[in-house]
């Protein structure tokens, strides 16, 4: 019973990250479907697969917020064994994004110049 109560914290302790993933996945998704909009005069193609991108960010956000961990872990694995390359793109890409945004939330020291 001991390994289920501790599957159980860790999941209730994964749960508010998770939630706020799915919050800002939401979030990054309006802004893309926002700068989509306003390439739909100029490249009305181009704003066409920014809105599908944007609307896959939101399919994410769903099944990152309405599943749980366990499942999800699950789905993940299966992505790694059926399709290794795009599991290390994806994760890549979000190495990538993660970096920048801790690196522009982070906090700024200001360096000082000696002359």
């Amino acid at each position: 019973m001991q390994a289920r109560d501790t599957i159980e914290q860790a999941e209730n302790l994964a749960e508010r990250p998770k939630q706020l993933g799915a919050e800002q996945a939401e979030q990054v998704a309006k802004a893309v479907h926002k700068a989509a909009n306003q390439l739909q005069d100029q490249m009305p193609k181009a704003a066409e697969f920014v809105h599908m991108a944007a609307s896959q960010l939101e399919k994410g956000a769903d099944t990152l917020r309405n599943r749980g961990i366990g499942e999800l872990v699950g789905q993940f694995n299966d992505l790694g064994r059926r399709e290794p390359l795009a599991l290390f793109g994806a994760a890549l890409a979000a190495g990538f994004a993660a970096s920048r945004f801790f690196k522009s939330s982070g906090r700024r020291i200001p360096v000082r110049q000696t002359t």
